[in-house]
């Protein structure tokens, strides 16, 4: 074990259920001393499984997705505490268990991922992020436990899309935060070696809750260091698990049932009953996928006959799913019908435009000729030519036309002499006395 490890071990903080850990501490104390060591098994256990859909259980490392053409779904194992980084001979950190997944996640063949969990917890360091990878995991995920999925080992569990314990679990929840810190002064005096720590005048506050905490105030430790993790925590907790009854924040642990009914799980079962919940939950994914990608684009149920004879195809013969593939025959001819259109609509505003300017043109003259019928109107005295329309004043007029015509063709009709003055009635033409005229 490399001394980076052995120190995230003394010194970290640690989402785990406490009496998990008190179980660790025989094994530290004997790696301290000397008394234990760590040698590769010769057949190291598998990290994932492939578990196919006829059933069978394979060892990941062993399966090849390359010449594998059956649906599966990818067993993770988190069966140790959790650490961020492999630990030398020891277990697999939750960055490897990513890489692991993500090797995965590009396959079309497998549906999803279980995690089958028994663990107490482990470091806060690479949990949250952990959790964040699995809520945005692109295919299902399942977390499975018939042991213990507390603290840390939950935090990651309850990330997944649909949570499965088997009746005999030992023990789910633990949600909180602790530190077990080991002061290991004494330890390095007793070797012979002394310890001093010194800071600079003007770094007064470096490190003082921890130094509170080794002289046994550990106040300000709790408020500053632990609690805020624990508000991250149960934030986290009821944004994957809305209906997590709030009290079981508090840091209990409960058996399957008791999660069942507090929202901490969501069925009772075996492994195999959450590998078919991957497989369901894939199945439905891919229901959806589908319907959204018909509302999406639904180009095939387009009525639109008009374009459709331009291309000369249907829609439905070149639909994808981001919508219409044309060829080339088919942009060119639509190219050339909206040049066309274009020809058209261009050659229909010139025409427009000619129009426009012929009814000026006629409304012009039809002003002059209104004002030749009022002032003809006016000359002539009719009574009411100001409100009279062109057709009206042209009635009246061809009135008075009939009735002067009619009144000189009643007179009686004279010969003219001595230079145009008629013998007899002389002063009258037409019945109007027209002496004074003359005389003017």
């Amino acid at each position: 074990m490399n001394l980076n490890n052995l120190h995230s071990l003394i010194t970290g903080r640690w989402f785990i259920d406490k009496a998990y850990s008190q179980s660790l501490l025989p094994s530290l104390y004997s790696i301290l001393n000397g008394k234990l060591t760590f040698s590769a098994p010769d057949k190291p256990t598998p990290e994932a499984f492939i578990f196919s859909v006829n059933k069978s259980l394979v060892s990941a490392s062993s399966f090849d997705n390359e010449t594998n053409k059956d649906n599966y779904v990818l067993v993770v194992s988190l069966k140790n505490p959790i650490y961020k980084y492999n630990q030398e001979c020891g277990p697999r950190g939750t960055k490897s268990k990513q890489q692991i997944m993500s090797r995965y996640e590009s396959d079309p063949n497998c549906k999803g991922i279980v995690l089958d969990i028994d663990s107490g917890g482990g470091q806060v360091s690479g949990t949250p992020e952990f959790h964040d990878f699995i809520k945005n995991y692109s295919k299902p995920v399942v977390s499975y436990t018939d042991g213990m999925m507390c603290s840390a080992a939950y935090y990651i569990g309850s990330a997944a899309k649909h949570i499965v314990a088997n009746k005999r679990a030992d023990a789910i929840g633990s949600i909180g935060t602790m530190i077990h810190f080991v002061d290991m002064t004494g330890y390095y005096e007793k070797k012979g070696a002394k310890v001093i720590t010194e800071y600079a005048t003007k770094s007064t506050d470096k490190n003082k809750d921890f130094e509170d905490l080794l002289k046994g105030k550990p106040e300000g430790y709790i408020k500053n260091e632990l609690d805020p993790i624990t508000e991250t925590f149960h934030a986290d907790m009821n944004s994957a698990r809305p209906n997590l009854n709030s009290e079981v924040l508090s840091g209990g642990t409960y058996n399957a049932e008791v999660s069942l009914n507090n929202g901490l799980i969501d069925e009772i079962g075996t492994l195999q009953t959450a590998i078919d919940k991957v497989f369901s939950l894939a199945k439905s994914n891919k229901n959806n996928t589908q319907l959204n990608n018909s509302k999406k684009n639904p180009m095939s149920k387009l009525n639109v006959p008009l374009i459709e004879a331009v291309i000369g195809a249907s829609f439905s013969e070149g639909e994808t799913e981001n919508g219409i593939i044309l060829t080339d025959e088919q942009a060119t001819a639509l190219e050339n019908r909206l040049s066309e259109n274009d020809t058209t609509i261009a050659t229909a505003e010139t025409e427009a435009t000619t129009s426009s300017e012929r009814i000026t043109e006629l409304e012009a003259t039809n002003t002059t000729v209104t004002t030749a019928i009022q002032n003809a109107l006016a000359t002539a005295e009719v009574e009411g030519a100001a409100t009279m329309s062109n057709e009206e004043g042209i009635t009246a007029l061809s009135n008075l036309v009939a009735e002067y015509g009619a009144a000189d063709g009643a007179g009686v009709t004279n010969n003219l002499k001595n230079n145009g003055i008629a013998e007899d009635n002389a002063n009258v033409i037409g019945g109007i006395d027209v002496s004074a005229a003359m005389n003017n």
